[in-house]
């Protein structure tokens, strides 16, 4: 066979007309690669911040029950409130560091909503219940003057105050859901109004609870809605922030964007969001005192006053912009030894009925023994004994009017009996006659 056939022989064979083109087939085929999950993403914020964040969320979140079974504790006895306080306490912790470690793994993700869930919903609940519940007059008993809580919001005000919170949170879950520039224009400039005005109440509401402000913050556990203006504060001044520079980027981008489609199609432009867009922001503070001034005309044509929408901060007293004054009313005053002899008659051991400014009282030995010493003060130290019970008026008293439980009332009973026999001590060096006569003449 010579070197032409033997080249006719290896050529491939031409296709037949109307044959199909056969596919050519590789041998093995590649299996496809299994979707990859998504990677965790740790938290890139600090440490500090990580604990902030999951410190409030579980104190907003489980302050209510806990407190719900404190509350629901307090007909108990003693053991049991001790019980379910210590349980209340330890779980709250144990959520603490649970919830910063899931932060410090897998980033903050879906936290921030349920962070904004706490803020904009669930503390203004809080709050009005708070609201509601506390002194609505500005009538107070004397013995009650420096610890009494009036209510801060006039009602039914408040309710209003309450739809336009609503209307500014709709602007704030608009803009965190839809990012783009809405159309219209004035659609997007309503976001924007929207939010400032929101910060503009919320100021006001911080400047008027003045300092509970602080107790929020010292106290979150059982004053945290104190806190919730600041809080809402910041959440939409943020947002405000970062939608004012996405629009700076838009409209960078669109500044740009002629110069290239005049010599060939570019490739998209993406600009970081570094600068607020300023003509909007201008727009938009411009905007917010009409959306204001709409918020006054509604609660003026609501409550039929012309002032309805600033009332719900000065039909109030003792706050910052409140302009009711308060009225002291004469009343009986309780103190330390007092309470403790309204514990259980098994342990305090009620010796008779006694009056004390025409009012009858329960009278034990801890309460004679007291009163007795501190009539041996102002007979023969009278200005030191003015100066005791000053500070002791200030500082114990509006405690004691507080303290109404019986269980409560054995526990003041027992951390009163050292000072008991203090004073008895007193009594038996000091008194130039007999004691149990000074004692058994008390409240009589």
């Amino acid at each position: 066979m010579n070197s032409a056939e033997h080249e006719r022989d290896e050529a491939p064979e031409a296709p037949t007309e109307g044959a199909a083109p056969e596919v050519a087939m590789a041998p093995f085929a590649a299996p496809e690669a299994p979707l990859a999950e998504p990677a965790e993403t740790p938290s890139t914020h600090s440490r500090i911040a990580d604990a902030a964040l999951a410190t409030l969320l579980v104190i907003g979140f489980i302050s209510p029950a806990a407190a719900a079974l404190i509350a629901a504790a307090t007909g108990a006895h003693g053991v049991a409130f001790v019980l379910v306080s210590l349980l209340a306490v330890g779980g709250g912790i144990w959520a603490v560091v649970k919830l910063y470690r899931h932060i410090r793994t897998h980033g903050r993700g879906t936290t921030l909503g349920w962070v904004d869930v706490l803020v904009l919903g669930i503390l203004p609940a809080w709050g009005l219940f708070y609201n509601h519940i506390v002194n609505a007059t500005c009538q107070v008993l004397e013995c009650e003057a420096n610890g009494e809580i009036f209510r801060p919001l006039a009602e039914p005000e408040v309710f209003g105050l309450l739809a336009f919170h609503l209307v500014t949170v709709l602007a704030y879950v608009v803009s965190r859901r839809r990012r783009a520039a809405l159309r219209p224009a004035m659609a997007e400039l309503l976001v924007h109004a929207g939010l400032i005005a929101g910060m503009v109440i919320h100021v006001l509401l911080a400047v008027h609870f003045g300092k509970w402000v602080l107790f929020g913050a010292a106290f979150p556990p059982a004053f945290l809605p104190g806190l919730s203006p600041v809080l809402t504060v910041i959440l939409y001044g943020a947002e405000l922030r970062h939608r004012l520079r996405l629009r700076g980027a838009d409209a960078r981008s669109l500044a740009l964007s002629p110069s290239l489609s005049v010599y060939r199609e570019g490739p998209e432009q993406s600009f970081l969001p570094d600068k607020i867009h300023r003509p909007t922001l201008l727009r938009a503070l411009a905007l917010s005192p009409v959306v204001l001034g709409a918020h006054a005309v509604i609660q003026a044509v609501w409550l039929g006053k012309a002032a309805g929408a600033l009332q719900v901060f000065t039909r109030t007293c003792d706050y910052t912009l409140s302009r009711l004054p308060i009225e002291i009313i004469p009343g009986d005053c309780h103190y330390l030894c007092t309470v403790a002899a309204r514990g259980h008659a098994w342990l305090v051991r009620p010796l008779r009925m006694g009056k004390r400014g025409g009012v009858p009282i329960v009278v034990n030995r801890q309460l004679a023994v007291a009163n007795a010493f501190e009539d041996l003060l102002h007979e023969r130290w009278p200005r030191f004994g003015r100066l005791a019970r000053r500070t002791y008026d200030r500082l114990a008293r509006p405690v004691c009017n507080h303290l109404r439980p019986a269980w409560v009332s054995d526990v003041v009973y027992l951390l009163m009996k050292p000072a008991e026999w203090v004073f008895y001590l007193v009594l038996v060096l000091l008194d130039p006659r007999s004691p149990e006569t000074r004692i058994d003449r008390m409240y009589r």
